[in-house]
């Protein structure tokens, strides 16, 4: 689950607060010649830790959508990132792309940076290991991509 083959996928045109769609996933892997397989971590690359990281629009990122989460789940992704602060938009899907990833047994990584490295490169390996915290719902982590 935290080793993995990994792809990112280009949402830089996506604003403050706007959703990522199961539409939207689907033409970004069309544009990008990219399947998401059983197993993969998807990376989401929108720019926003570069932008916004320390300014007022920090908390304003974007986010999947729940129906989104569902989609990835039920490809059975190991897990997907994002580079913001929250998976899904705050008050819009956050809540529930938490309780979708629970339900459908995958996870998601948040605060991801460096990630206009990884577009336009294909798979990689993606490793990601938490930290074993006694009673805890998640961990900082050392996320690694790398290219054969």
């Amino acid at each position: 689950m935290f080793y993995t083959e990994g792809v990112c996928l280009d949402f830089l045109k996506k604003g403050l607060k706007e959703l990522i769609s199961t539409t939207d996933i689907k033409k970004a892997c069309e544009k990008a010649n990219i399947f998401i397989k059983k197993g993969d971590t998807v990376l989401f690359y929108t720019d926003h830790y570069r932008k916004h990281y320390g300014t007022d629009n920090w908390g304003s990122g974007t986010g999947i959508t729940a129906e989104a989460a569902q989609w990835l789940g039920a490809k059975e992704i190991s897990a997907f990132g994002v580079e913001t602060m929250s998976p899904g938009v705050p008050e819009i899907s956050n809540k529930e792309v938490h309780y979708i990833c629970g339900e459908l047994g995958f996870t998601h990584y948040e605060n991801l940076k460096n990630l206009n490295l990884l577009i336009g490169k294909g798979r990689f390996r993606f490793i990601g290991f938490p930290l074993k915290i006694r009673g805890g719902t998640g961990s900082p982590v050392r996320a690694v991509a790398i290219f054969e």
